[in-house]
């Protein structure tokens, strides 16, 4: 696909059949490199409030300042349109069944698959917005992240998980979905959001194993007949 896995560390272990791989440095990062000066629909790209715009973690600007074209979809009308309003090619829809009138390099789904009632619906309009070489990168949190298991145990309900989403992914589960709705699985990494851990885990030497990885990257094109 590219020379930007080739630049990760050594793969991890086997998640059905595909080997999962550790991102070095920021999701971000890696997928400003993957869609550079290439059409892009990033889906989500709100990402909950325009708020977000002011942070270096929004990874619509990453993308925007890579990519040769991009277009953001957004449910949340009011976000779309401030985010037109700020320059920003935006539209508000439901990706999950929206309809463009084109296809494009690369789809990024960033965190958004886990507050999907219909998660195969998503995939199946995402894989339809892809060209025959196309890519679909999609980032979610991992279910087996250390965290969450002492969250499960020392937090009250209240405080444990986002209230907005409705499922837990693997490299395995996920890889499955996606496989099972028109597409074939190139790559799969696992990731950590925080910038302290990253940092401690390069002071120490330590790759993002399993269990240290808050997200989870599966890059994806579909089957060829």
């Amino acid at each position: 696909m590219s020379n930007v896995a080739d630049r990760e560390a050594p793969p991890a272990k086997q998640a059905v059949g595909r080997e999962v791989r550790r991102l070095t440095g920021s999701v971000q990062e890696f997928l400003a490199r993957l869609v550079e000066g290439k059409t892009v629909l990033d889906v989500g790209c709100a990402d909950h409030s325009v708020s977000r715009e002011a942070s270096d973690s929004w990874l619509h600007k990453h993308l925007a300042r890579s990519a040769r074209f991009i277009l953001g979809v957004d449910i949340l009308e009011s976000e779309a349109a401030e985010l037109r309003r700020r320059g920003y090619n935006v539209i508000s829809g439901d990706a999950t069944t929206i309809a463009l009138d084109r296809r494009f390099d690369v789809v990024v789904a960033g965190e958004i698959i886990e507050h999907v009632g219909a998660p195969a619906a998503l995939v199946a309009s995402l894989a339809r917005h892809l060209n025959q070489e196309g890519r679909l990168a999609l980032t979610t949190p991992h279910a087996f992240f250390a965290l969450h298991f002492l969250e499960s145990v020392f937090c009250s309900p209240a405080k444990r998980w986002n209230e907005q989403h409705v499922t837990w992914y693997c490299p395995s589960t996920l890889g499955n979905l996606l496989r099972r709705n028109g597409l074939d699985v190139e790559e799969s990494y696992y990731f950590t959001r925080s910038r302290k851990l990253r940092w401690i885990m390069k002071a120490l030497h330590i790759p993002c194993y399993g269990f240290l990885a808050s997200s989870i990257l599966v890059i994806a094109r579909r089957k060829i007949p």
